[in-house]
């Protein structure tokens, strides 16, 4: 097996498997970075930044639980946040084995690695956010952005009680319009190839979805969030009662962020440094919400630099 071989692996946290990818490092003492995903991915969204890293660093991105490999959960609560946060804090404090990680999160992802940071430092060095929204800019842009609220209309759709038999009817139009159509398109020019079609990242993905359970846990994030998103032309009485949680994280943090994120109104970005003091924010211009696979260089380079 080569040095710099990607392996998967299965671990058992509070009771539920995690399915999880890791390249070692080089030695011992290299840096570990964990990686966590976001909807509707996996972890083998992280395979082209984890190529573009130097070879030096130990490297383990997990599935979320329940998604793709990784064992859904037994109960609904146990997709809410302070839950998610938990599990995946005691993920990081067995696969770290005593060493502090630079943790990296990516939509969902991120919205479990903010938190984990803030009320776990000790577990980390840094923190690498890739176009995910803090939890308290996010929730005051709710209030105050029609611009936001807009742009995260998309939820009440995988909110929805008929979301898992919509998705499915449609053959998952409304994920693979997410994520790019032209990347599932492609697949049909693999037809005749049936071993490389089934490794891709778009057969893996297409394979989870197909999974009823592994779909249910995935939508289970959003309909186990605290507060859901009003309307755009939401009244103010409405409005007025989303409460914005104060999340202070203390760890040297690095955003990066593509602008042309469809999820994520880029004003969220504003005041976050009242919540992360110890804050850099680096802009790609022509990066959408999906930054770290269309710009795995870019994203590897400016990680690097951070961590140097």
């Amino acid at each position: 097996m080569p040095l710099n071989a990607v392996t998967s692996h299965i671990i058992s946290i509070q009771h539920h498997a995690i399915y999880y990818l890791e390249r070692k490092g080089q030695t011992l003492d290299s840096p570990l970075l964990i990686l966590f995903h976001g909807f509707p991915e996996n972890a083998h969204a992280w395979e082209a930044l984890i190529d573009a890293l130097p070879t030096e660093y130990h490297v383990i991105a997990p599935d979320l639980p329940g998604y793709h490999q990784s064992e859904p959960l037994a109960d609904s609560s146990d997709y809410q946040v302070p839950s998610l946060v938990s599990r995946m804090g005691e993920f990081v404090q067995t696969v770290s084995q005593g060493r502090k990680a630079i943790l990296v999160g990516h939509d969902w992802g991120g919205a479990i690695a903010w938190p984990l940071a803030a009320f776990q430092p000790d577990l980390f060095t840094k923190l690498v956010i890739l176009n995910a929204a803090h939890p308290s800019t996010f929730t005051q842009a709710l209030k105050t952005s029609r611009a936001q609220r807009k742009k995260s209309e998309y939820i009440k759709a995988l909110v929805a009680d008929d979301a898992e038999a919509v998705l499915q009817q449609t053959d998952f139009a409304m994920l693979k319009d997410m994520l790019g159509s032209a990347m599932f398109e492609s697949a049909k020019l693999e037809s005749t190839n049936q071993t490389a079609s089934d490794n891709s990242y778009r057969a893996r993905l297409l394979r989870s979805w197909r999974n009823t359970q592994t779909l249910s846990a995935m939508l289970a994030y959003y309909r186990e969030m605290p507060q859901m998103a009003p309307d755009e032309h939401a009244p103010e009485s409405e409005l007025s009662r989303l409460r914005v949680p104060v999340l202070r994280v203390i760890l040297s943090t690095l955003v990066l962020w593509g602008r042309l994120d469809e999820a994520f109104d880029e004003d969220i970005l504003k005041g976050l440094a009242t919540y992360v003091p110890n804050l850099r924010i680096v802009y790609h211009d022509t990066a959408t919400h999906w930054v770290h696979r269309e710009q795995a260089q870019w994203a590897a380079k400016e990680i690097t630099d951070f961590l140097t």
